[in-house]
């Protein structure tokens, strides 16, 4: 199975004191003893670091970027095509909440025919996809 992780998802990960952390805890490890293949991408991770200074510290974003550096997460990095794809995306939203980002990832799961998103952002969960997708976090 191939899975998106979401900004969200990798806070909660990282963040003890997050209020999602045990069950992101559980939703990752089930995703590493099925052996999925995971997925990111590198706008993601720029959220990713930002958000873990802002609500963790400067050494949780720190040691979550050295974590990156030696897993084995598929970083996707956004290109011209993509880009355009989650611009077309971010034009057909009004949503206030909707990140451009969100919409990138959105191109790259379509794109990239990524089957589940990992992720507490209840976008990821109705965005319209090219084909189907499971959800993992939230409710």
């Amino acid at each position: 199975m191939k899975v998106f992780i979401d900004t969200g998802a990798f806070c909660a990960l990282a963040i003890p004191k997050d209020q999602n952390n045990s069950n992101a805890k559980a939703i990752y490890a089930k995703f590493q003893e099925h052996k999925a293949i995971i997925y990111t991408s590198d706008y993601v991770l720029d959220e990713t670091y930002t958000l873990l200074k802002m609500r963790g510290s400067h050494a949780t974003s720190v040691k979550f970027m050295d974590e990156m550096g030696k897993s084995h997460i598929n970083i996707l990095r956004i290109d011209e095509d993509i880009e355009a794809a989650a611009k077309t995306i971010f034009r057909k939203f009004e949503d206030r909440r909707l990140s451009f980002t969100d919409c990138t990832g959105f191109a790259l799961i379509n794109q990239f025919g990524i089957e589940a998103v990992f992720a507490f952002d209840e976008h990821f969960r109705y965005h319209p996809y090219s084909h189907p997708v499971k959800f993992y976090g939230g409710d």
